[in-house]
């Protein structure tokens, strides 16, 4: 299997031919990394404590919506059969939301409002303009058609139905769904523990600040993990007993830097003293070529490198999806367009590309930054644009694959 020859060139064996792939080589790995990521355990929480968080099973509601047929439109609650234009009717009782009307009379029109239940034997809601009111009597200017303006009950969602499937995260619009339905309580996966350690030593002197960690702490909380954050100096021993330590007690371990060919590059080496499985150490694409997958007792560890944009990249293309795998999120990449360049883009074909981009209010992606080193295109970017392997220049107006950077579940 590809993941074990990554592992075996790791120990002097045949290196992966991935260096000409094209951008789907890059997704075929991050499925196959997926894979073998399970999520963690579910537990079931009320609803208040439920935000952020997603479903380990689905949830049936335990009342229709709307739990009442009722009216869409502010107007009169009839009987089809007996509207036809110019008929004339008394109006009847007045009917609010939350009320509990008597049946609809027969020769009646009842005066309804917007949510509130129709009567028995009522049909149809004609609406206050198509109306004329003349004292207690109304007229009506067309015929009617049954279910016209009504909303019946259970037509969302009905009662036992399901409301929601395994995998939907649970923000304010999912929430309103089931405070609607009925839901108390919900079964939802745990949240994870994720270790983020910053190797080198000058992110623990504090000579060089520790932005990638900044960043990677928001994306992670994002994601509705509990982070651990430390930095840990460029020494073997050290990153062994941090790494090792971090493994035991948390679901995850993020590492940033030291994950390249370097003299102080020592990721690698402690996680194999470890005995972590490498799963893969290099990838086809720029920036982010150096990182690294392990898995140590059913545990990733996620090593990203210590270049900013390179981290970011890679945290997006194999990191944050490998995490939602364990948070228990149904979809874990971002969404994807086809959009076209707003400038033009140099660079040599060999590796598929990742380009930091800003959506322009035409639709067109305007690339920002330049290289790895650097943080502020990641910073005002909302795309990230996938450039084929094989692809040089590009031109003004040249269509590539863009990834929404938008947050949400």
């Amino acid at each position: 299997p590809w993941a074990w020859r990554a592992a075996g060139a790791l120990r002097g064996r045949r290196r992966p031919a991935w260096h000409d792939a094209p951008v789907e080589r890059l997704l075929e790995i991050r499925d196959r990394l997926l894979a073998v990521v399970a999520p963690l355990p579910g537990e079931r929480v009320a609803l208040a404590e439920a935000e952020g968080r997603w479903l380990s099973r689905e949830v049936a509601a335990a009342v229709a919506a709307p739990p009442d047929t009722c009216s869409a439109m502010d107007g009169f609650a009839v009987r089809a059969a007996e509207i036809e234009a110019g008929a004339v009717l008394r109006v009847g009782q007045t009917i609010f939301a939350g009320a509990r009307p008597g049946p609809l009379a027969p020769g009646v029109a009842d005066r309804i409002f917007t949510g509130a239940p129709l009567p028995s034997r009522a049909d149809a809601v004609v609406r206050e303009e198509a109306v004329e009111l003349d004292g207690g009597r109304v007229r009506f200017r067309a015929p009617a058609s049954p279910g016209e303006n009504v909303r019946w009950a259970g037509e969302d969602v009905a009662a036992g139905g399901r409301a929601l499937e395994p995998g939907q995260r649970l923000g304010p619009r999912q929430l309103a769904l089931l405070h609607a339905v009925g839901v108390g309580a919900v079964d939802v996966v745990r949240r994870p523990v994720i270790a983020l350690l910053s190797t080198g030593d000058e992110v623990v002197t504090g000579r060089v600040p520790d932005s990638n960690g900044a960043a990677l702490a928001g994306l992670l909380r994002d994601l509705g993990a509990r982070v651990e954050r430390a930095a840990i100096a460029d020494r073997v021993e050290d990153l062994r007993r941090e790494i090792g330590g971090a493994l035991a007690r948390c679901d995850a371990v993020v590492t940033v830097g030291g994950v390249s060919v370097g003299a102080r590059d020592h990721v690698p080496e402690a996680l194999r003293a470890l005995g972590a499985e490498v799963l893969v150490h290099g990838v086809p694409m720029k920036p982010g070529k150096p990182f690294l997958f392990a898995m140590a007792a059913g545990r990733p560890a996620i090593c990203l490198p210590g270049s900013p944009a390179a981290c970011l990249a890679a945290f997006e293309v194999f990191g944050r999806p490998a995490l939602l795998a364990l948070a228990g999120a149904a979809r874990r990449s971002r969404p994807t367009f086809r959009l076209r360049l707003a400038d033009p883009v140099s660079g040599r074909p060999g590796r598929a590309r990742l380009l930091w981009a800003r959506l322009e209010p035409d639709g067109r992606a305007r690339p920002v930054g330049r290289d790895a080193a650097q943080i502020r295109g990641p910073a005002l970017a909302d795309l990230l644009l996938l450039v084929p392997s094989d692809a040089g220049d590009l031109p003004a107006g040249a269509e590539v694959t863009a990834w929404s950077l938008a947050d949400g579940p």
